[in-house]
Protein backbone atom coordinates (compact mmCIF):
# COMPACT_ATOMS: atom_id res chain seq x y z
CA UNK A 1 0.00 0.00 0.00
CA UNK A 2 2.62 2.24 0.85
CA UNK A 3 4.79 1.69 -2.40
CA UNK A 4 1.36 2.79 -4.33
CA UNK A 5 1.17 5.58 -2.74
CA UNK A 6 4.83 6.51 -3.50
CA UNK A 7 4.35 5.58 -7.40
CA UNK A 8 1.15 7.75 -6.95
CA UNK A 9 3.19 10.65 -5.22
CA UNK A 10 5.90 10.41 -8.10
CA UNK A 11 3.48 10.28 -10.71
CA UNK A 12 1.79 13.53 -9.21
CA UNK A 13 5.25 15.49 -9.33
CA UNK A 14 6.01 14.37 -12.59
CA UNK A 15 2.99 15.63 -14.38
CA UNK A 16 3.18 19.27 -12.20
CA UNK A 17 6.70 18.93 -13.62
CA UNK A 18 5.60 18.37 -17.22
CA UNK A 19 2.70 20.81 -17.50
CA UNK A 20 4.61 23.80 -15.93
CA UNK A 21 7.58 22.84 -18.53
CA UNK A 22 4.74 23.07 -21.10
CA UNK A 23 3.77 26.47 -19.94
CA UNK A 24 7.05 27.64 -19.93
CA UNK A 25 7.93 26.39 -23.53
CA UNK A 26 4.44 28.14 -24.97
CA UNK A 27 4.70 31.59 -23.00
CA UNK A 28 8.22 31.95 -21.59
CA UNK A 29 10.89 30.95 -24.16
CA UNK A 30 12.72 33.32 -25.74
CA UNK A 31 13.02 32.37 -29.42
CA UNK A 32 15.93 33.98 -31.42
CA UNK A 33 14.90 34.59 -35.26
CA UNK A 34 17.20 34.12 -37.46
CA UNK A 35 18.25 36.58 -40.44
CA UNK A 36 16.03 35.10 -43.01
CA UNK A 37 13.05 35.41 -40.95
CA UNK A 38 13.66 38.79 -40.07
CA UNK A 39 13.75 39.62 -44.11
CA UNK A 40 10.93 37.13 -45.06
CA UNK A 41 11.39 36.57 -48.07
CA UNK A 42 12.94 35.13 -51.05
CA UNK A 43 13.05 33.99 -54.61
CA UNK A 44 11.97 30.89 -56.57
CA UNK A 45 10.96 29.71 -59.91
CA UNK A 46 7.89 27.94 -61.11
CA UNK A 47 7.22 24.27 -61.05
CA UNK A 48 8.90 22.70 -63.78
CA UNK A 49 11.84 24.68 -64.36
CA UNK A 50 13.23 24.24 -60.62
CA UNK A 51 12.10 24.60 -57.71
CA UNK A 52 10.53 27.41 -55.90
CA UNK A 53 10.49 28.34 -51.76
CA UNK A 54 7.31 29.45 -50.81
CA UNK A 55 7.31 32.98 -48.60
CA UNK A 56 5.59 33.04 -45.27
CA UNK A 57 5.76 35.82 -43.02
CA UNK A 58 3.29 37.32 -40.06
CA UNK A 59 1.35 39.74 -41.45
CA UNK A 60 1.26 41.55 -37.73
CA UNK A 61 4.56 42.31 -38.24
CA UNK A 62 5.92 46.39 -38.42
CA UNK A 63 4.36 48.31 -40.12
CA UNK A 64 2.75 51.86 -39.62
CA UNK A 65 6.44 53.03 -39.73
CA UNK A 66 8.33 55.60 -41.66
CA UNK A 67 10.91 53.32 -43.79
CA UNK A 68 13.76 55.32 -42.11
CA UNK A 69 12.46 54.09 -38.14
CA UNK A 70 11.92 50.63 -39.82
CA UNK A 71 15.37 49.74 -40.52
CA UNK A 72 17.78 52.17 -38.73
CA UNK A 73 20.61 50.28 -40.13
CA UNK A 74 19.89 51.64 -43.85
CA UNK A 75 19.32 48.39 -45.21
CA UNK A 76 16.70 49.52 -47.76
CA UNK A 77 17.28 49.84 -51.01
CA UNK A 78 16.41 52.99 -53.10
CA UNK A 79 15.74 50.80 -56.08
CA UNK A 80 14.52 47.41 -56.47
CA UNK A 81 17.31 44.68 -55.80
CA UNK A 82 15.40 41.60 -54.11
CA UNK A 83 15.54 42.96 -50.80
CA UNK A 84 13.88 46.06 -48.54
CA UNK A 85 12.31 48.62 -51.28
CA UNK A 86 11.96 52.09 -50.58
CA UNK A 87 8.37 53.47 -51.84
CA UNK A 88 7.97 56.99 -52.76
CA UNK A 89 4.31 58.16 -52.22
CA UNK A 90 2.94 60.33 -55.63
CA UNK A 91 -0.30 61.41 -54.00
CA UNK A 92 -1.73 63.23 -50.46
CA UNK A 93 -5.09 61.57 -50.75
CA UNK A 94 -6.88 58.35 -52.26
CA UNK A 95 -6.71 57.36 -55.98
CA UNK A 96 -9.00 56.12 -58.80
CA UNK A 97 -9.16 55.09 -61.79
CA UNK A 98 -5.68 54.45 -62.09
CA UNK A 99 -4.67 53.25 -65.82
CA UNK A 100 -1.61 52.93 -68.09
CA UNK A 101 -2.56 54.34 -71.50
CA UNK A 102 -0.92 55.62 -74.21
CA UNK A 103 -0.75 59.01 -73.25
CA UNK A 104 0.66 58.32 -69.48
CA UNK A 105 -0.32 56.59 -66.42
CA UNK A 106 -3.47 58.72 -65.59
CA UNK A 107 -5.60 58.79 -62.48
CA UNK A 108 -8.63 60.46 -60.16
CA UNK A 109 -7.16 62.38 -57.02
CA UNK A 110 -10.52 62.07 -55.22
CA UNK A 111 -9.87 64.42 -52.77
CA UNK A 112 -8.90 67.40 -55.50
CA UNK A 113 -11.64 65.98 -57.59
CA UNK A 114 -9.11 66.28 -60.86
CA UNK A 115 -7.50 64.12 -63.10
CA UNK A 116 -3.81 63.95 -63.37
CA UNK A 117 -1.27 62.13 -65.40
CA UNK A 118 2.72 61.02 -64.48
CA UNK A 119 4.70 62.95 -66.93
CA UNK A 120 8.21 62.06 -67.95
CA UNK A 121 9.63 63.40 -64.75
CA UNK A 122 7.53 61.21 -62.54
CA UNK A 123 5.92 63.78 -61.49
CA UNK A 124 2.14 64.28 -61.51
CA UNK A 125 0.49 67.05 -63.51
CA UNK A 126 -3.28 68.18 -64.21
CA UNK A 127 -5.19 66.77 -67.15
CA UNK A 128 -7.81 69.11 -67.31
CA UNK A 129 -8.78 72.46 -64.42
CA UNK A 130 -12.40 71.10 -64.70
CA UNK A 131 -13.52 69.44 -61.72
CA UNK A 132 -15.50 66.06 -61.29
CA UNK A 133 -17.08 65.49 -57.69
CA UNK A 134 -16.93 62.14 -55.79
CA UNK A 135 -16.60 59.98 -58.89
CA UNK A 136 -16.65 56.22 -57.47
CA UNK A 137 -14.57 54.72 -60.59
CA UNK A 138 -12.89 55.43 -63.88
CA UNK A 139 -12.91 53.67 -66.94
CA UNK A 140 -10.17 54.44 -69.35
CA UNK A 141 -10.56 54.47 -72.82
CA UNK A 142 -7.57 52.82 -75.29
CA UNK A 143 -7.92 56.03 -77.19
CA UNK A 144 -7.19 58.08 -74.24
CA UNK A 145 -9.50 61.50 -74.90
CA UNK A 146 -12.97 59.53 -73.19
CA UNK A 147 -13.27 57.60 -70.23
CA UNK A 148 -16.33 56.61 -68.28
CA UNK A 149 -17.00 58.16 -65.00
CA UNK A 150 -18.97 56.16 -62.56
CA UNK A 151 -20.57 57.90 -59.18
CA UNK A 152 -22.04 56.53 -56.42
CA UNK A 153 -25.56 57.31 -57.19
CA UNK A 154 -25.58 54.90 -59.64
CA UNK A 155 -24.82 57.65 -62.20
CA UNK A 156 -22.57 56.97 -65.87
CA UNK A 157 -21.48 59.77 -67.27
CA UNK A 158 -19.65 59.51 -70.68
CA UNK A 159 -16.67 61.83 -71.05
CA UNK A 160 -14.41 63.16 -73.77
CA UNK A 161 -11.45 64.80 -72.47
CA UNK A 162 -10.49 66.42 -75.75
CA UNK A 163 -13.84 68.26 -76.80
CA UNK A 164 -15.31 68.55 -73.10
CA UNK A 165 -18.52 66.79 -74.50
CA UNK A 166 -20.32 64.75 -72.36
CA UNK A 167 -23.65 61.53 -72.55
CA UNK A 168 -25.33 60.79 -69.81
CA UNK A 169 -25.27 56.59 -69.71
CA UNK A 170 -28.38 54.54 -68.19
CA UNK A 171 -27.98 54.08 -64.84
CA UNK A 172 -28.70 50.22 -65.17
CA UNK A 173 -25.34 49.90 -66.61
CA UNK A 174 -22.26 48.60 -64.71
CA UNK A 175 -18.82 47.20 -65.04
CA UNK A 176 -17.94 48.95 -68.37
CA UNK A 177 -14.96 48.05 -70.93
CA UNK A 178 -14.20 49.65 -73.90
CA UNK A 179 -13.19 47.90 -77.42
CA UNK A 180 -9.55 47.78 -78.15
CA UNK A 181 -10.14 50.62 -80.26
CA UNK A 182 -12.01 52.86 -78.03
CA UNK A 183 -15.33 52.91 -80.72
CA UNK A 184 -17.49 50.32 -78.67
CA UNK A 185 -18.10 49.78 -74.99
CA UNK A 186 -19.51 46.56 -73.14
CA UNK A 187 -21.59 46.40 -69.58
CA UNK A 188 -23.88 44.51 -67.65
CA UNK A 189 -27.23 45.90 -68.13
CA UNK A 190 -28.96 45.39 -64.43
CA UNK A 191 -32.78 45.82 -64.12
CA UNK A 192 -35.22 45.23 -61.51
CA UNK A 193 -35.70 41.36 -62.26
CA UNK A 194 -33.67 38.86 -63.27
CA UNK A 195 -35.16 38.46 -66.91
CA UNK A 196 -33.62 42.39 -67.70
CA UNK A 197 -30.20 41.26 -66.67
CA UNK A 198 -27.96 41.46 -70.10
CA UNK A 199 -24.69 41.99 -71.46
CA UNK A 200 -24.79 44.99 -73.95
CA UNK A 201 -22.94 46.75 -76.25
CA UNK A 202 -22.74 50.27 -77.65
CA UNK A 203 -21.11 52.37 -79.52
CA UNK A 204 -18.93 55.04 -77.72
CA UNK A 205 -20.58 58.31 -77.66
CA UNK A 206 -23.70 56.04 -75.97
CA UNK A 207 -25.75 55.41 -79.15
CA UNK A 208 -26.54 51.88 -80.69
CA UNK A 209 -27.03 49.92 -77.67
CA UNK A 210 -27.64 46.13 -78.22
CA UNK A 211 -28.55 43.39 -76.43
CA UNK A 212 -25.68 40.19 -76.49
CA UNK A 213 -26.70 37.95 -73.89
CA UNK A 214 -28.93 36.88 -71.26
CA UNK A 215 -27.57 37.26 -67.71
CA UNK A 216 -30.64 35.99 -65.52
CA UNK A 217 -29.26 35.87 -62.22
CA UNK A 218 -25.61 34.92 -62.78
CA UNK A 219 -24.12 38.20 -63.27
CA UNK A 220 -22.03 37.70 -60.50
CA UNK A 221 -20.06 34.96 -62.47
CA UNK A 222 -19.96 36.91 -65.37
CA UNK A 223 -16.71 38.95 -66.11
CA UNK A 224 -17.14 41.74 -68.53
CA UNK A 225 -14.47 42.33 -70.54
CA UNK A 226 -12.97 42.96 -74.43
CA UNK A 227 -10.46 40.27 -75.51
CA UNK A 228 -7.53 42.31 -77.03
CA UNK A 229 -8.55 40.17 -80.52
CA UNK A 230 -11.92 41.82 -79.83
CA UNK A 231 -13.29 38.47 -80.63
CA UNK A 232 -14.58 37.75 -76.35
CA UNK A 233 -16.81 40.39 -74.96
CA UNK A 234 -17.21 38.41 -71.34
CA UNK A 235 -16.11 35.09 -69.76
CA UNK A 236 -18.75 33.36 -68.14
CA UNK A 237 -17.71 30.89 -65.34
CA UNK A 238 -20.16 27.51 -64.04
CA UNK A 239 -19.41 24.96 -61.38
CA UNK A 240 -18.98 21.64 -62.96
CA UNK A 241 -18.15 19.94 -59.16
CA UNK A 242 -16.57 20.91 -56.08
CA UNK A 243 -12.93 21.15 -57.79
CA UNK A 244 -13.08 22.22 -61.39
CA UNK A 245 -15.44 25.42 -62.79
CA UNK A 246 -15.85 25.43 -66.93
CA UNK A 247 -15.40 28.81 -68.77
CA UNK A 248 -17.59 29.90 -71.42
CA UNK A 249 -16.60 32.71 -73.67
CA UNK A 250 -19.11 34.71 -75.13
CA UNK A 251 -18.54 36.63 -78.67
CA UNK A 252 -19.98 40.59 -79.55
CA UNK A 253 -22.82 38.72 -81.39
CA UNK A 254 -23.41 36.45 -77.90
CA UNK A 255 -22.22 33.11 -79.31
CA UNK A 256 -20.00 30.97 -77.33
CA UNK A 257 -16.77 29.67 -78.45
CA UNK A 258 -15.15 26.41 -77.33
CA UNK A 259 -15.19 26.52 -73.10
CA UNK A 260 -12.38 25.12 -71.08
CA UNK A 261 -12.38 23.23 -68.11
CA UNK A 262 -10.10 24.90 -64.89
CA UNK A 263 -9.10 22.99 -62.05
CA UNK A 264 -10.55 25.07 -59.16
CA UNK A 265 -13.40 27.30 -58.32
CA UNK A 266 -13.16 31.51 -58.23
CA UNK A 267 -12.10 31.74 -61.77
CA UNK A 268 -10.74 35.69 -61.91
CA UNK A 269 -8.66 36.57 -64.96
CA UNK A 270 -7.00 39.24 -67.31
CA UNK A 271 -5.22 39.55 -70.91
CA UNK A 272 -2.01 39.98 -71.90
CA UNK A 273 -1.86 43.48 -73.72
CA UNK A 274 -1.94 41.05 -77.25
CA UNK A 275 -3.94 38.28 -75.72
CA UNK A 276 -1.51 35.85 -76.78
CA UNK A 277 -2.12 34.67 -72.82
CA UNK A 278 -4.80 34.51 -70.48
CA UNK A 279 -3.82 35.48 -66.46
CA UNK A 280 -5.78 33.55 -64.21
CA UNK A 281 -6.38 32.16 -60.57
CA UNK A 282 -8.30 29.63 -59.34
CA UNK A 283 -8.11 27.86 -56.03
CA UNK A 284 -8.83 24.29 -54.81
CA UNK A 285 -8.32 21.54 -52.11
CA UNK A 286 -4.92 21.21 -53.21
CA UNK A 287 -3.80 24.48 -52.77
CA UNK A 288 -5.40 24.52 -49.22
CA UNK A 289 -8.44 26.73 -51.10
CA UNK A 290 -5.41 29.70 -51.40
CA UNK A 291 -5.80 31.30 -54.90
CA UNK A 292 -2.93 29.94 -57.77
CA UNK A 293 -2.06 32.18 -60.83
CA UNK A 294 -1.95 29.92 -63.90
CA UNK A 295 -1.55 31.30 -67.57
CA UNK A 296 -2.96 29.64 -71.04
CA UNK A 297 -3.79 30.39 -74.60
CA UNK A 298 -5.30 33.24 -74.56
CA UNK A 299 -6.53 33.92 -78.66
CA UNK A 300 -9.72 32.53 -79.74
CA UNK A 301 -8.52 29.51 -81.50
CA UNK A 302 -6.46 27.87 -78.47
CA UNK A 303 -7.96 29.84 -76.10
CA UNK A 304 -7.85 27.84 -72.31
CA UNK A 305 -4.82 25.31 -74.41
CA UNK A 306 -2.11 24.44 -72.58
CA UNK A 307 -2.31 25.75 -68.52
CA UNK A 308 0.79 26.03 -66.70
CA UNK A 309 1.10 27.03 -63.01
CA UNK A 310 3.26 29.79 -61.84
CA UNK A 311 2.72 28.39 -58.00
CA UNK A 312 1.74 32.22 -56.88
CA UNK A 313 -0.34 32.22 -54.58
CA UNK A 314 -2.11 35.75 -55.64
CA UNK A 315 -4.78 37.26 -58.05
CA UNK A 316 -4.97 38.75 -61.06
CA UNK A 317 -5.97 42.46 -60.62
CA UNK A 318 -2.66 42.15 -57.76
CA UNK A 319 -0.71 41.29 -61.60
CA UNK A 320 0.42 43.94 -64.48
CA UNK A 321 1.63 42.33 -67.97
CA UNK A 322 5.04 44.41 -69.21
CA UNK A 323 4.86 43.10 -72.45
CA UNK A 324 3.75 39.66 -73.66
CA UNK A 325 6.20 37.32 -71.73
CA UNK A 326 7.12 39.33 -68.77
CA UNK A 327 4.81 39.75 -65.67
CA UNK A 328 4.62 41.65 -62.22
CA UNK A 329 2.87 40.97 -59.61
CA UNK A 330 2.17 41.72 -56.19
CA UNK A 331 1.89 38.27 -53.95
CA UNK A 332 0.67 38.18 -50.25
CA UNK A 333 2.83 37.33 -47.23
CA UNK A 334 1.61 33.62 -45.34
CA UNK A 335 -2.79 33.53 -46.74
CA UNK A 336 -3.78 31.73 -44.55
CA UNK A 337 -5.68 28.93 -45.55
CA UNK A 338 -9.22 29.29 -47.42
CA UNK A 339 -8.04 33.12 -48.78
CA UNK A 340 -8.85 32.11 -52.33
CA UNK A 341 -12.66 31.91 -50.99
CA UNK A 342 -12.47 35.28 -49.10
CA UNK A 343 -10.29 37.50 -51.44
CA UNK A 344 -10.74 40.61 -48.96
CA UNK A 345 -8.61 38.49 -46.05
CA UNK A 346 -5.52 39.81 -48.34
CA UNK A 347 -5.93 43.41 -47.44
CA UNK A 348 -4.35 43.45 -44.24
CA UNK A 349 -1.72 40.98 -45.47
CA UNK A 350 2.17 42.52 -46.95
CA UNK A 351 3.10 41.90 -50.00
CA UNK A 352 6.07 41.20 -51.99
CA UNK A 353 7.01 41.73 -55.71
CA UNK A 354 7.78 39.52 -58.15
CA UNK A 355 8.89 39.12 -62.02
CA UNK A 356 7.71 36.29 -63.81
CA UNK A 357 9.50 35.67 -66.98
CA UNK A 358 6.71 33.90 -69.06
CA UNK A 359 9.32 32.81 -71.60
CA UNK A 360 11.75 31.56 -69.34
CA UNK A 361 9.61 30.54 -66.38
CA UNK A 362 11.99 32.47 -64.05
CA UNK A 363 10.22 33.43 -61.16
CA UNK A 364 12.15 36.26 -59.30
CA UNK A 365 11.35 38.41 -55.90
CA UNK A 366 12.24 41.94 -56.76
CA UNK A 367 11.18 43.82 -53.58
CA UNK A 368 9.80 43.87 -50.17
CA UNK A 369 8.49 47.20 -50.21
CA UNK A 370 8.57 49.79 -47.21
CA UNK A 371 7.78 53.41 -46.78
CA UNK A 372 6.28 55.91 -44.73
CA UNK A 373 3.21 53.93 -43.94
CA UNK A 374 5.37 50.64 -43.10
CA UNK A 375 4.38 47.63 -45.47
CA UNK A 376 1.97 48.08 -48.11
CA UNK A 377 -0.54 45.68 -49.45
CA UNK A 378 -0.84 46.63 -53.22
CA UNK A 379 -2.76 46.83 -56.10
CA UNK A 380 -3.29 48.33 -59.45
CA UNK A 381 0.20 47.49 -60.26
CA UNK A 382 0.96 49.81 -63.81
CA UNK A 383 4.79 49.92 -65.00
CA UNK A 384 6.30 53.38 -66.21
CA UNK A 385 6.53 53.46 -70.12
CA UNK A 386 10.26 52.96 -69.83
CA UNK A 387 10.10 50.23 -67.18
CA UNK A 388 11.56 51.93 -65.10
CA UNK A 389 8.83 52.43 -62.38
CA UNK A 390 6.63 50.23 -60.62
CA UNK A 391 3.68 52.12 -59.85
CA UNK A 392 0.93 50.86 -57.53
CA UNK A 393 -2.23 52.09 -55.19
CA UNK A 394 -1.85 50.89 -51.55
CA UNK A 395 -4.85 49.44 -50.03
CA UNK A 396 -4.89 50.84 -46.31
CA UNK A 397 -4.56 54.59 -48.17
CA UNK A 398 -5.73 54.22 -51.43
CA UNK A 399 -2.58 56.13 -52.53
CA UNK A 400 -0.49 56.21 -55.30
CA UNK A 401 2.93 54.79 -54.77
CA UNK A 402 6.06 53.63 -56.73
CA UNK A 403 8.88 51.85 -56.24
CA UNK A 404 12.06 51.87 -58.52
CA UNK A 405 13.18 49.19 -60.99
CA UNK A 406 16.23 50.69 -61.93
Amino acid sequence: MNVKKILLLIAFIAFIAGVSFALYWVFFRSVQPSSNDDLGFSGGIIPGVGEGIDIVEDPTGPSGLPWQEYDPEGKVSSVANGSLTKVSRLSDASVAGLKATTDGIKYYDQDKNQFFRINSQGEPELITDKKFYQLDNVVWSPKDDKAILEYPDGMNILYNFRTGEQVTLPAELESFDFSPSGHEIVANWIGSHPDNNWIVMANDDGSGLRLVEGLGDKEKDVQVGFSPDNQVVALYREQVDMQRQEVFPITPDGTSLRSFVVQGAGFESDWSPDGNSLLYSVYNQNTDYLPNLWVTGGKSNNLGDLKVSLNLATWPDKCNFAGEGSLYCAVPQGLPRGAGMYPEIADTYHDNFYHIDLNTGTKTLIASPVGESGRYTAYNLFLSGDGSVLYFTDQSTGRLQSILLE
